[in-house]
């Protein structure tokens, strides 16, 4: 009795294809595809890089206005407790 092939699965553009169920040349196609630059994955690779650098400067934006917010609060305090004196 024969064994079944073992199938081979690959993420070809989101898309789980089963290459044992392609054509020779769809399947030749696929791997060739796959091993070619994918434009996507480097504009989705800048997209979540600008991305997480803008919310790094709107980050430290907040930071430095509580900063400053904290410290003028802190100096009122001071300044009332030194005046009750």
């Amino acid at each position: 009795m024969a064994t079944p092939a073992t199938s081979t699965f690959m993420l070809f553009r989101g898309i789980d294809v089963e290459l044992n169920r392609c054509s020779p040349a769809t399947r030749q196609a696929i791997t060739a595809d796959i091993d070619a630059a994918n434009p996507l994955v480097d504009l989705e690779a800048l997209e979540e890089r600008t991305t997480g650098e803008a919310a790094g400067v709107d980050i430290e934006d907040a930071l430095c206005e509580l900063r400053s917010h904290l410290h003028e609060h802190f100096l009122q305090r001071k300044l009332v407790r030194l005046y009750e004196r």
